[in-house]
């Protein structure tokens, strides 16, 4: 019982209340933007000669928009309850919107520029980015709540029992998928015992799926027991697995030697990719939300009011960089580029940090609060507020 509203409390913390997905919820969402007149957000420590992000337009959605945008094909795609949307990124206009009758999960949107797929309940859903046409669907058991991992020719996607807006089934089954991009045919399919709430990780040879898992006779006092997964990408052989009581993960990423993880326990391990034994662990010193990673470096921060660069293959500080205020920290997990990590901090501005080095680039003043991390996309900076309004940027 202990786990069980531990992980809700995690959950609601993380996902800001997500509720399943409707297909009678959600009020008209309207068909344009609204233009704002270019100013930069102008912060106490930036200097005239730094260029700050200027906000070009915004267009409400309501609160069935919970999940980040994403960025590719030359469109702007967001989900509501009911819709998937691709958006002119310049204006906000609606390019096409495609609605699903059983309703999306409103973290499972992924797109590159082949596909654009979706979680549905009992189902996966993959649309051409240009135009909205349905490529395929696909039947899964359990349900794709998180954003599937996509490359050229591959979604690799993990199913839940448990999770925001389903009804908890401890004898439901997840499974991770490897799918044809272009057809919807399986490549290969494995059962897990684990309930898959973040994006599968891949360093290009190995795909690691990880997650919590049902143990009622074991009573964890910190974070819970979750259970990562290796497989071979290509054949879905499974190569290890472990079990480790950090509990729910936030965060999983890879490079060609190690897999990286943060959970609800806030260390961040390095495990050896080839036999998931530790190589080494870092103290968040705080509550983290997540970390990104980027040439085998992790940037995140904690509510101590530090963010984070750490070197992946020796887990040791390349910098450390305070922000002003108390608890102040990244809300999520940064979004990088190949210079910048961005975020919005709990004071609620908007932060550019040099990766190099952690200096601060510039800061914004205090914008509207989110729970999702920013959206990047050819010199846009994309924010989804947490009352389901999306905002474009024009970033320096």
């Amino acid at each position: 019982m202990r786990y069980w509203v531990l992980f809700f409390a995690v959950m609601s913390l993380l996902l800001g209340c997500a509720s399943a997905p409707s297909a009678q919820s959600g009020a008209t969402v309207p068909s344009h933007a609204t233009a704002v007149s270019p100013t930069p957000s102008v912060s106490s420590l930036a200097t005239e000669a730094t260029a700050l992000p200027e906000l070009i337009w915004q267009r409400p959605f309501g609160t069935g928009l919970k999940g980040p945008a994403a960025y590719a094909a030359g469109n702007l795609f967001v989900v509501v309850d009911t819709a998937v949307f691709a958006l002119d990124p310049a204006t906000g206009a609606t390019r096409w919107e495609v609605r699903l009758p059983t309703g999306i999960w409103p973290r499972s949107l992924a797109a590159n520029e082949s596909v654009v797929v979706v979680g549905s309940p009992g189902q996966m859903t993959a649309l051409n980015p240009v135009n909205g046409m349905l490529l395929w669907q696909l039947p899964l058991v359990g349900d794709l709540l998180w954003a599937p991992r996509l490359t050229a020719d591959t979604v690799f996607a993990g199913t839940a029992f448990v999770g925001p807006g389903i009804t908890p089934n401890p004898e439901g089954s997840a499974w991770v998928y490897a799918v044809a991009i272009h057809s919807g045919e399986v490549k290969w399919a494995q059962e897990t015992a684990v309930y898959s709430l973040t994006t599968p990780a891949s360093n290009g040879l190995q795909l690691f799926v990880g997650g919590s898992f049902l143990q009622p006779e074991t009573d964890v006092e910190e974070g819970g027991l979750l259970r990562l997964y290796a497989f071979d990408q290509v054949t879905g052989e499974l190569q290890w697995q472990t079990e480790r009581q950090d509990g729910f993960i936030k965060s999983l990423a890879a490079d060609a030697n190690t897999l990286f993880l943060l959970a609800y326990t806030d260390m961040v391990y390095g495990l050896d990719g080839r036999s998931g034994e530790l190589r080494w662990e870092y103290p968040t010193e705080n509550w983290s939300p997540g970390f990104s990673e980027q040439d085998s470096v992790l940037y995140f921060g904690s509510d101590n009011g530090f963010v984070h660069g750490v070197a992946g293959e020796t887990g040791t500080a390349v910098w450390q960089t305070q922000l002003d205020g108390v608890f102040n920290a990244p809300r999520t997990e940064p979004t990088l580029d190949d210079n910048f990590a961005y975020f919005q901090g709990n004071d609620n501005r908007f932060y550019a940090l040099d990766l190099t080095n952690g200096a601060l680039r510039w800061q914004t003043t205090p914008q509207p609060r989110a729970r999702v991390p920013l959206t990047l996309g050819d010199g846009w900076l994309f924010l989804v507020d947490q009352e389901g309004t999306l905002a474009a940027f024009q970033r320096p």
